[in-house]
């Protein structure tokens, strides 16, 4: 890729030219410091390494740089109301067309939808059995026949949506990889988000990930000297830190001879879906019924949000379920349901 002078740029340092060992030394030098967050909602940082590798030589040199810039924001179309974590029950189609595509069908929980630019849609193109069926598209989210649903949650806010396609128009040259090639483009896609959710939220998260929040209420609560609370914060905190030293070093490298592939991606959800309940818990143990009413007093309801939000962390990028079963069958080489040897 090469940027607006001429000059070749590598994503992962920003245009810098640099290695990932380079930014992996900053990040670790930036998490001592409060920085603003140079992503949003870092689909940059995880479709733009699938788009320079994978798209079309118009799309590699224009989408992700923008992305980057923050002047498109991106979304994933997956799931389906009938197709979950099980991606390969997908009746979203994309028909062949003069010069493209047409897109019709349904996607669900889909992320900033609402605010999205593009999308990278996931679509069968095919009725044959398996991997194969399928195909992934960079989607136009403002074009004719996208139609952007919220869905309120019980948070009280509307960061999913449904999709509805309706003979929405794909040009070829928004194709990802090959026709058939849609499963690997978004099992690529769904590994760098694993991973990004764990090591973003390790990082910081808003004063989760460091305890700093954590700790300022359980002080304004008084409980600082509860045997029992003090015991879940230090557990916290300590759930926090491994992640972070996790995603920080990578997966352990004694035991990596052993592993089929890098586990860290899939450890690194499991182990954010692991923190985050125990910060909620937390935030439930020390607030009690301060937790459900909006009285006015600081540190309050404001850990309401939380709480509620807490159980769809355990779905995302895939479900805690299916993140344990790929790390026992791709990770540690186990068999599959109802398979022997």
């Amino acid at each position: 890729m090469r940027d607006s002078a001429g000059s070749t740029v590598r994503w992962s340092t920003g245009g810098a030219g640099l290695s990932g060992k380079h930014l992996r030394a900053y990040r670790r030098v930036e998490a001592g410091y409060e920085t603003p967050s140079d992503t949003y909602f870092k689909l940059d940082h995880v479709l733009g390494p699938v788009l320079l590798a994978r798209a079309t030589e118009s799309v590699r040199t224009t989408i992700p740089v923008r992305m980057q810039q923050g002047e498109l924001v991106a979304c994933e179309l997956f799931s389906e109301p009938d197709a979950g974590s099980d991606m390969f029950s997908a009746r979203t189609r994309a028909t062949r067309v003069d010069g493209g595509w047409k897109l019709n069908g349904q996607k669900v929980w889909t992320s900033d939808a609402h605010l999205a630019d593009i999308g990278v849609v996931f679509t069968r193109t095919s009725n044959e059995p398996g991997r194969r069926a399928f195909t992934a598209f960079v989607l136009d989210m403002h074009q004719e026949g996208v139609e952007v649903v919220p869905l309120r949650q019980m948070t009280g806010g509307a960061a999913f949506n449904e999709v509805y396609l309706d003979d929405a128009f794909v040009p070829d040259e928004y194709l990802l990889g090959e026709v058939g090639q849609g499963w690997d483009v978004v099992s690529e896609i769904l590994a760098r988000e694993r991973a990004g959710i764990g090591s973003g939220l390790s990082r910081s998260g808003s004063g989760l990930a460091n305890g700093s929040r954590l700790i300022a209420l359980v002080r304004e609560m008084g409980k600082q000297d509860d045997p029992l609370v003090r015991q879940q914060l230090v557990k916290t905190m300590t759930g926090f830190w491994a992640t972070r030293q996790l995603t920080s070093n990578g997966s352990d490298k004694g035991g990596a001879k052993a592993y089929r592939s890098d586990p860290t991606p899939l450890a690194s959800k499991l182990a954010l879906s692991f923190n985050l309940r125990r910060a909620a818990n937390l935030a439930t143990q020390v607030l009690g019924p301060k937790l459900a009413a909006d009285n006015g007093e600081w540190g309050t309801f404001s850990w309401n949000s939380l709480v509620l939000g807490e159980p769809g962390v355990h779905i995302f990028a895939g479900t805690d379920e299916i993140v344990r079963n790929s790390l026992a069958e791709k990770v540690l080489g186990q068999p599959r349901d109802g398979r022997r040897g």
